[in-house]
């Protein structure tokens, strides 16, 4: 049987755990580099991060989303929630650890591809892997052999095994792991070496031994992502709001219950252990909106991220306020959200900050109409069945522009609003009130370019990922007052995708889009320039 991948609530959408900043920029690169610090067991003296030559914007905004220092700390070992992670530059000087940043003058055929050479003493090995939005990696080769594998998983590559041995082996992984051989596939670099890889939902590298004469040609790679996939994971239950109802229907249950039935068909995991993981998520949450608060503002600025907070906190104490006391919350959520500070970890959804601009909305609309946190963590489960569509449908990351991060996050936010206020009697029931503003926060955001202006101060992000947390209410109230916007939530992902074809990738996301391309953003991108280059090897 095929290994089956479908979107996850806590792999794709609110994951990884992470310190803050980009899920895509800090947390992938950061995966990537565990996964490169497993590919020799020795301690690594010297390591290069290779960028591809038509990613050079990549190359020279490293520094925007502290890039370098989740592919530096990654390797150092350091988990995508490590505070460490902010002096990887520091710590691998100390550690004697030799590093390079440098842009090749060709490609390597794999989108966003970036490779990692790491040597020691006596041995060597290489991957090339991508981050490829919302914390999520590939590695497309490791050793040489191409994979083209998520790291949801554990790896075994037996490298340069004949066809003998390749059977052998596989029989021999079957006979010993049984139900947790979740793959197993020939591979090869290019069509001359051949080697086998198996996918296995538990750390066998203990186990080294029972390769006998191959020990020193098997390769164990690391999972690296919260939800393990299993050969038992079963197929995909609905994939659009209307599955997602009719589901609900046809099984007698509520819609909510639909949404937990899915993530148990993904991950296998009982009720109990999901509940328990979106209370982890929702206290996570918690610590970061009030992140501000609790240390009574005093949070220091960085040369990239001014704390605007602090603005907002003296304008709210000289008391003559323009906006209502909802948004008022919202915004001292968000602010709080926005500061990234160093050691209050967060959880994406889907973009870096997301699931914190999204929980911004739906706390304070909770605090403020006296719902329930019962009611409010139910509503976190909606947002995270809307997401798993998202990423069913497109990628929801900054790859399809803005709407793919802000855009995703408010029509979540919206969702989930829409979900908590319903009242016993809606004029709509709950599972349309959902889609309808999910759909409409979506509509809203079509077209926006990811356009974050190197050494830009957050900007033009901060503006969008605002807007996103405080009209989820509105959106939410136009879904439960009969509002029908007309289009299926999935249509909207679907016209997403559409537009992300016919577009040139450029003029979507990076540094040649948007308000990247004025006078003012390049004076910022040469400022972040100067910033990095001591970053660059050390």
């Amino acid at each position: 049987m095929a290994k089956i991948f479908y979107p996850d609530f806590f792999n794709d959408v609110f994951g990884p755990i992470m310190q803050p900043g980009s899920s895509g920029g800090f947390a992938g690169p950061t995966r990537i580099g565990n996964v490169a610090s497993h590919l020799i067991d020795e301690k690594i003296n010297r390591v290069t991060f290779s960028f591809q030559k038509s990613d050079i914007g990549k190359f020279q905004s490293l520094g925007n989303f502290m890039t370098d220092r989740g592919y530096l700390g990654g390797t150092l070992g350091f988990a995508t929630d490590d505070p460490r992670l902010f002096d990887a530059h520091k710590l691998a000087r100390e550690e004697g650890l030799s590093y390079e940043f440098r842009l090749e003058d060709h490609d390597y055929g794999y989108e966003r591809g970036v490779k990692i050479n790491v040597e020691g003493k006596d041995r060597r090995g290489e991957l090339i892997g991508a981050s490829v939005g919302g914390g999520m990696i590939r590695i497309y080769e490791a050793g040489g052999y191409y994979l083209n594998w998520q790291a949801d998983t554990y790896g075994v590559l037996i490298k340069d095994a004949t066809d003998s041995e390749r059977a052998e082996f596989s029989e021999l992984l079957k006979k010993n792991y049984g139900e947790s051989v979740v793959d197993i596939r020939t591979v090869s670099v290019k069509n001359e070496r051949v080697g086998l890889f198996a996918e296995i939902d538990r750390d066998i590298s203990e186990d080294k031994s029972i390769f006998e004469d191959k020990q020193e040609d098997v390769l164990f790679l690391p999972a690296v992502l919260p939800v393990v996939t299993k050969k038992t994971k079963k197929a995909q239950l609905f994939s659009t709001v209307e599955e997602w109802r009719n589901y609900a229907a046809y099984k007698n249950i509520s819609f909510l219950q639909a949404a937990i039935d899915y993530e148990k068909s993904s991950s296998g995991w009982t009720e109990e252990e999901i509940w328990d993981y979106f209370r982890k998520i929702r206290d996570i949450f918690d610590k970061q909106i009030h992140s501000l608060e609790d240390r009574n503002y005093d949070a220091e600025d960085t040369p990239t991220l001014p704390i605007y907070g602090k603005k907002w906190k003296e304008y709210l104490d000289k008391g003559n306020v323009i906006s209502d006391g909802l948004t008022r919350h919202i915004l001292t959520h968000a602010y709080a959200t926005n500061a990234k500070i160093p050691g209050v970890i967060i959880v994406p959804g889907p973009m870096g900050t997301g699931g914190g601009y999204l929980y911004s909305a739906l706390d304070a609309v909770r605090e403020d109409r006296g719902y329930s946190r019962e009611k409010e963590l139910e509503a976190l489960v909606i947002a995270a069945a809307l997401g798993a569509l998202a990423y069913t449908h497109t990628n929801a990351s900054g790859d399809r522009g803005c709407i793919g991060e802000s855009g995703v996050c408010n029509a979540m936010a919206a969702g989930a609003i829409a979900y908590m206020v319903t009242p016993e009697n809606p004029i709509v029931e709950v599972g349309v009130a959902v889609e309808r503003a999910a759909s409409m926060a979506l509509q809203a955001s079509m077209g926006l370019v990811c356009d974050p202006i190197p050494g830009g101060l957050e900007f033009p992000c901060i503006t969008r990922t605002l807007r996103a947390a405080v009209t989820a209410p509105m959106y939410a109230e136009m879904a439960i007052i009969g509002i029908d916007p007309l289009i299926p939530y999935h249509e909207c992902l679907q016209a997403m995708e559409r537009h992300y074809n016919l577009v040139p990738h450029k003029l979507l996301c990076g540094s040649d889009c948007g308000t990247c391309t004025t006078p003012a953003a390049l004076k910022c991108k040469r400022f972040l320039t100067d910033l990095m280059a001591e970053n660059l090897a050390g």
